[in-house]
């Protein structure tokens, strides 16, 4: 099994809808081209952007295995294999084992609270029977219950674990993650500006960041979750982030990824409406989203998001 360095800016993709509310395969593949184009370090699928749980197992691996397809090695394919229980974890990892995903994204199981040693478990299960690399994905605010650096801290002793993704809302737990691994484990950070997650972890030793505002900035946010090295480093992340905070907080005003949605559809991406019961931006967010993105020049017709998408 190859040992992936899972650095840099992954950006998590929507899951395309067609008017009829089904999946758009076509609008999929054409934003796995955009990334390709553009340098992201590697895509992920079905992450919380994703709506994963308001898709059907048919769907899911429908989008693992056209996706995979088209990439053809060209980017690197993480996608959630998570489900409520652990045995439909381990098919879905097989299956994305099976069709030749990269990698696979684990996060703790929501709505039943489990205990520390209830989730060390559950990942180490899967990982036990999953021949595929595995990134453990923290998400508290949306699962409960957060995994404890410790509990990062002690999978990380097993082969097929290579990073975590960090989502909860203390920035400490990263560094503590850091701190027991001794810098040995990839921590990437997700991209919520309420977090303030980048500085700390790039700043300790992090490799980056696997976010949702890079979904429409692929080229900026591969620059700004480059590992640190040199000063330089430091100077070019705080440069981009700044300029790109007031988006970054626009992607995280509603429920990810309503606004994203909102934001592609803008750019012509035809990604679709998100899939009830989450509704469609509000009208106040969709002016300040525009006004936003319009600042920054994205929505200007020689952008390179815009010139993108409007080719056939």
């Amino acid at each position: 099994m190859k040992r992936y360095n899972v650095q840099g800016s992954w950006p998590a993709l929507v899951t395309p809808f067609d008017e009829h509310g089904e999946v758009n395969i076509e609008s999929l593949r054409k934003l796995i081209d955009f990334h390709i184009e553009f340098g992201s370090n590697g895509v992920l699928l079905l992450g919380s952007t994703g709506e994963p749980i308001l898709l059907t197992r048919d769907e899911r691996r429908r989008i693992v295995e056209a996706s995979v397809d088209h990439a053809n090695g060209r980017i690197p394919i993480m996608c959630g294999i998570s489900a409520p229980s652990t045995r439909e974890t381990i098919e879905n990892g097989r299956h994305a084992k099976d069709v030749g995903a990269d990698l696979g994204l684990m996060v703790q199981p929501p709505y039943v609270k489990p205990t520390q040693a209830a989730i060390y478990k559950y990942f180490k299960d899967v990982a036990d029977q999953v021949d595929l690399p595995l990134v453990i994905y923290n998400n508290p605010d949306r699962c409960v219950v957060n995994v404890e650096p410790e509990t990062v801290a002690r999978l990380a002793q097993h082969p097929n674990f290579v990073a975590i993704k960090e989502a909860g809302p203390s920035p400490y737990a990263e560094m503590r993650v850091i701190e027991l691994t001794k810098g040995e484990f990839n921590v990437l950070c997700c991209d919520c500006a309420f977090y303030a997650h980048i500085p700390v972890v790039m700043a300790s030793g992090g490799k980056g960041t696997s976010n949702v505002t890079g979904s429409i900035c692929p080229t900026e946010f591969v620059e700004m979750s480059k590992p640190w090295e040199n000063y330089d480093d430091v100077l070019r992340t705080r440069k981009i982030l700044y300029t790109f905070l007031p988006l970054i907080r626009m992607m995280y005003s509603e429920s990810n990824p309503v606004p994203l949605k909102s934001a592609l559809n803008m750019l012509g991406a035809k990604v679709g409406k998100p899939r009830p019961p989450l509704t469609e931006l509000s009208e106040a967010n969709v002016a300040t989203l525009r006004q936003t993105m319009q600042r920054l020049g994205i929505l200007s017709e020689d952008s390179y998001q815009m010139s993108f998408f409007k080719k056939k």
